[in-house]
């Protein structure tokens, strides 16, 4: 476990836990819902503050098919999905500190094919960074084999007091119009509280910025994703903001080179209520 902080803002960290976030505070307020211990996290990876998920995002329904190939796939979490893979490796797996300073810290992951798992090998970074009113992750993953391979990349954060926030972003719901387009694009302003029942749905045309507000505080939410995965099991007292590279169900899009990297980055600004 290591913490890194700058001002009233901490995190804590555990990268042999999957690369996960324990927590992120200022003062006495949970930004990111606090997982309850290091062993809670180890028992279940679910129970993080946030985790990546790469090299993939979501369920890969009955395994991979890539390059005219089928690849079986064991399942990565079976207390969580007993039937399929599910969030890539990263977040199953321990990573290892490449740098550290008092308000950064940087690890890594390498994985290599063996049967029943991802058939290409890669490596993945996570740059974990902190201020005094702000925190941002930046995901990447390297294609580190001699072929083709398919990537996307995920971040999971976990926000408590789903009944006490709203939400605000925009979704989109064509293409983008260029700028001298006489009119805007279709969109649909999502405000207000975030809704009580399950939610498991995916913004597919997200503009990468979104507004919680709870108790006065203002977390102002950016990321280079353009998708955006909303999910909330019924009853929970907390939801989930997901910035990913690719719908669920739609993973092979995006295609790495040998040598060739993609990224993704979740930045959290915080404003403390009066």
């Amino acid at each position: 476990m290591f913490e890194i902080s700058a001002g009233d803002m901490k995190a804590v960290l555990a990268p042999a836990l999957g690369g996960a976030v324990l927590s992120l505070c200022q003062g006495g307020n949970n930004i990111l819902r606090s997982a309850a211990s290091e062993e809670a996290v180890a028992a279940d990876p679910r129970e993080a503050a946030c985790y990546p998920c790469v090299p993939w995002f979501s369920r890969l329904h009955g395994g991979l098919d890539f390059g005219g190939q089928h690849y079986d796939l064991a399942p990565t979490l079976p207390a969580c999905d007993p039937n399929h893979a599910l969030h890539g490796h990263g977040w199953v797996n321990p990573w290892r500190i490449m740098d550290q300073a008092e308000d950064r810290l940087v690890c890594r992951f390498d994985h290599a094919p063996a049967p029943g798992l991802f058939p290409f090998a890669f490596f993945t970074t996570q740059e974990f960074s902190i201020s005094n009113d702000g925190f941002r992750i930046v995901l990447s993953v390297t294609n580190s084999g001699d072929s083709p391979m398919p990537a996307g990349l995920g971040l999971h954060p976990f926000f408590p007091d789903k009944q006490k926030s709203s939400v605000n972003f925009t979704e989109y719901l064509g293409e983008p119009k260029l700028p001298t387009a006489l009119k805007p694009p279709d969109k649909i302003e999502h405000r207000g509280p975030f809704p009580e029942d399950a939610v498991d749905y995916t913004i597919k045309r997200w503009n990468g910025a979104a507004e919680i507000i709870r108790g006065g505080m203002t977390i102002d939410m950016r990321s280079n994703a353009r998708i955006l995965h909303l999910y909330a099991p019924e009853e929970s007292p907390w939801y989930c903001l997901e910035p990913v590279s690719h719908w669920p169900g739609h993973f092979g899009n995006d295609i790495l080179a040998p040598g060739e990297s993609m990224d993704l980055f979740l930045e959290l600004k915080i404003e403390p209520g009066s």
